[in-house]
C-alpha cells in the first residue's frame, strides 16, 4: 500500500507529526527522571492525543506508559476497569508477552469460579486486585474503594515489577463527572508513589485551575502545566511543502502563506487542507499549486464541517456567547470594549460569558488585551455563515 501524504484525524506519527520537538523533549526528561507530574492544556484539534501516541513511542523500553481515555469512563468502576486492564496491556506491549490480558479480563465476564482459577494462575499484585474486584462484583465493596484499590495496585505492581509506571490519562476533563472523588484520591496517592507519575492531557482552563491550581485544590501544584499553542508557520508550511514534494507537486509562497492565514497551527487542519488540495491536484492533473487552489480547497473545507460547526455553535453557547463570538469573528483579535460596543451593552455585563468561552477554550486573551477565536476556522464559519461576510 503506498503511503499517505497526510494523515488526517486519530493519532498521528512521524513523518506526520511535527512541530513539538520542545514539549516532547521537556516530557522526556521529566519521565526519565520521575521529576513531576504534568498537565498538558489545549483547545480541540491541537493534537493532545497524538503528542502523548509519539511521547510514549519516544520512552518506550524505559517505562511503562499507559493512556487511559476518559471519555470511555461513564460510572465510577469503569475507572478500575480501564485503568487496570489499560495497564496489563501496556505491560503486555512493552515486554511483548501475551495471555496475561486475557486470563485477567475473566474478572469482568463469566462465572466467578473461572476467574478465581484463571488469577490464581497469575499471582501476585495481579491476582489480589482482580479479586478485589470479584468482590465488587459480589457487592463486598462499593465504587469509592474500588477506586482506591485501582492506586494501590498501580503502586504495587510498579514495586513487583521493578518499572516505573507513566498513567496519561486523555481528556481529563470528563473525571469531573464524579464529583472530584478521584482527584481527591489521588492527592495522597501522588505523594506515595515514587516510581509512578501522571500525565493529565485535556481541553478545560477552569477544571485545571480548580484541580491543579488553586490553594484548596485537591492536587494544588502537583503538577507543572504544558500549554500547547498553534504549530508555527514554519513548520506547518514546510511540512505541508515537503509532503507534496514527494509527489512531485509544487506549492507557491503565497498560496502556503494563505494556508496558514486561513487554518493556523492546528494539526487536524493543515492534514486536512493538504491532502484536499493533493487530491484536488491529482484530479485537475495540475503540478503547481497557487491561492486560488487554497481557497478551493478551503471553501470545501469549511462546506465539510458546517454541519458540525452550525451544532456547536447553537448548542453549545448561550445566546449571549454567540453575539459575542459573532462579533469577535470580525478580525482575528479584538478588545473587550469593541465587542461590547458593537453589541451596544456594557462590557461588565460580558464578563461571565467571556470567562466561561475562555474556560471551555473557545476564546483566548492575549497579555496585550485582545480577545480571539483560537479555532480559526470555526471563526472564518462564524464570519460566513452568521454574519455571511466573504471577506478575509
Amino acid at each position: 500500500m503506498p503511503e499517505s501524504l497526510f494523515v488526517v484525524g486519530g493519532e498521528v506519527r512521524p513523518p506526520y507529526f511535527v512541530g513539538r520537538k520542545n514539549e516532547i523533549e521537556k516530557l522526556k526528561m521529566d519521565l526519565r527522571t520521575l521529576a513531576q507530574n504534568n498537565v498538558i492544556i489545549g483547545p480541540r484539534r491541537i493534537g493532545k492525543t497524538s503528542l502523548l501516541r509519539n511521547l510514549k513511542t519516544s520512552v518506550e523500553g524505559e517505562v511503562i506508559f499507559v493512556t487511559i481515555n476518559c471519555r470511555e469512563m461513564t460510572v465510577l468502576s469503569d475507572f478500575f476497569r480501564i485503568v487496570t486492564r489499560a495497564l496489563l496491556v501496556a505491560y503486555e506491549e512493552k515486554h511483548h508477552v501475551k495471555g496475561l490480558v486475557q486470563k485477567y479480563s475473566q474478572v469482568f465476564r463469566g462465572k466467578i469460579t473461572a476467574a478465581y482459577r484463571s488469577l490464581s494462575e497469575i499471582g501476585g499484585s495481579i491476582e489480589h486486585i482482580g479479586n478485589i474486584y470479584l468482590q465488587f462484583r459480589e457487592k463486598d465493596i462499593n465504587e469509592q474503594e474500588l477506586v482506591a484499590e485501582t492506586f494501590d495496585f498501580i503502586r504495587r505492581f510498579s514495586g513487583e515489577k521493578k518499572e516505573p509506571i507513566i498513567l496519561a490519562f486523555d481528556e481529563f476533563q470528563e473525571l469531573r463527572r464524579f464529583n472530584g472523588y478521584i482527584f481527591n484520591t489521588l492527592k495522597s496517592q501522588m505523594d506515595s508513589q515514587p516510581s509512578v507519575r501522571y500525565i493529565f492531557s485535556g481541553s478545560s482552563v477552569s477544571l485545571l485551575h480548580e484541580v491543579f491550581l488553586k490553594p484548596d485544590s485537591p492536587l494544588y501544584l502537583m503538577a507543572a502545566r504544558i500549554q500547547l499553542e498553534p504549530i508555527e508557520e514554519e513548520y506547518v508550511t514546510k511540512y505541508i511543502r515537503d509532503r507534496l514534494l514527494t509527489q512531485n507537486i509544487k506549492i507557491t509562497d503565497r498560496a502556503l502563506k494563505r494556508i496558514y492565514v486561513c487554518i493556523g497551527g492546528f494539526p487536524f487542519y493543515f492534514q486536512k487542507i493538504g491532502f484536499t488540495l493533493y487530491q484536488n491536484s491529482i484530479l485537475k492533473n495540475k503540478n503547481i499549486i497557487d491561492e486560488e487552489d487554497v481557497e478551493s480547497a478551503f471553501n470545501s473545507m469549511l462546506n465539510e464541517f458546517d454541519s458540525e460547526f452550525e451544532a456547536r455553535y447553537e448548542w453549545k453557547f448561550s445566546d449571549q456567547q454567540k453575539t459575542i463570538l459573532k462579533f469577535l469573528s470580525r478580525e482575528k483579535y479584538r478588545r473587550l470594549h469593541e465587542i461590547s460596543s458593537d453589541m451596544q451593552t456594557p462590557a461588565s455585563s460580558l464578563t461571565t460569558s467571556m470567562k466561561d468561552l475562555y474556560n471551555t477554550m473557545t476564546v483566548e486573551k492575549p497579555e496585550d488585551g485582545m480577545y480571539g477565536i483560537l479555532d480559526n476556522v470555526f471563526r472564518i464559519w462564524i464570519k460566513r455563515s452568521i454574519l455571511k461576510t466573504c471577506s478575509e
